[in-house]
């Protein structure tokens, strides 16, 4: 009997993925057994301009003031008619950024790879399955020893959120403990790095996760899977997505 990833044709896990299906397994369900995807927010495309665009400054590619609209630019491709959202997203992006650059000049140019973000990944085992849960680091400074992943947020947290405390615990692990793992969360006013968390004790806490995931999978296939699961209509996973929801759930 095939295990319950090759059952479905999973071939890997992620941080992302992980809290999801502790967070939200409908969601879960629907997006990684049934292929539907909800829309990406203004919020997460203006993280992803901005890291887009600090990665040429730092690496001397672009100065800040065309980084400024190179970041612009890269929104406007998702939001050139935007709403009351996406408007004050587009607003955060030379204030956050420029809060970004300033919090790692004392760590000069990264490592970077030519062709994208580093690709690490660390392996769950259980009694008859094993699977891949892999990530990509955002910036790699060898010479200070240390990786940072930037979060954009307009409010700057004084603990790491379990989910990015995952995300760190699964870089650290793929780096053997060789280099530091921080979070850079950047505000458009100020900046804190943290790296909150025990790495070894959050990843016996995932693999417990994944082999509930496993079981569950291995037990189910994804049309069962959609009429079970519990469906939360109140979570914040399914802002913006409230149309799909009731569509593929009925609630």
């Amino acid at each position: 009997m095939a295990n319950g990833f090759e059952k479905h044709g999973i071939d890997h896990l992620s941080a992302s993925s992980l809290n999801l299906w502790t967070n939200d397994p409908a969601l879960w369900v629907m997006q990684y057994l049934h292929g539907k995807r909800t829309p990406m927010g203004p919020a997460a495309w203006r993280g992803i301009c901005i890291e887009d665009a600090l990665v040429q400054v730092k690496l001397g590619k672009m100065s800040l003031t065309d980084a400024y609209d190179y970041a612009e630019k890269k929104f406007d491709t998702r939001y050139m008619f935007g709403d009351q959202d996406s408007t004050r997203e587009r607003a955060n992006l030379r204030p956050m950024l420029a809060e970004a650059d300033l919090a790692l000049t004392e760590f000069g140019k990264p490592e970077f790879p030519e062709e994208g973000q580093e690709k690490v990944s660390i392996t769950a085992r259980g009694d008859d399955w094993s699977i891949p849960v892999i990530g990509y680091l955002d910036l790699v400074f060898p010479q200070y020893g240390v990786v940072i992943d930037l979060k954009t947020t307009t409010r700057i947290p004084s603990v790491m959120s379990p989910e990015h405390q995952l995300q760190r615990a699964i870089y650290a692990r793929a780096k053997g403990g060789n280099m530091a793992v921080k979070f850079l969360y950047v505000s458009g006013k100020k900046h804190a790095i943290l790296e909150d968390g025990d790495p070894a004790q959050i990843l016996a806490q995932a693999k417990i996760q994944i082999g509930r995931m496993e079981a569950f999978l291995r037990h189910t296939d994804k049309d069962t899977a959609r009429q079970i699961v519990p469906v939360n209509p109140n979570s914040y996973y399914w802002r913006g997505a409230e149309d799909l929801r009731k569509e593929f759930y009925g609630v």
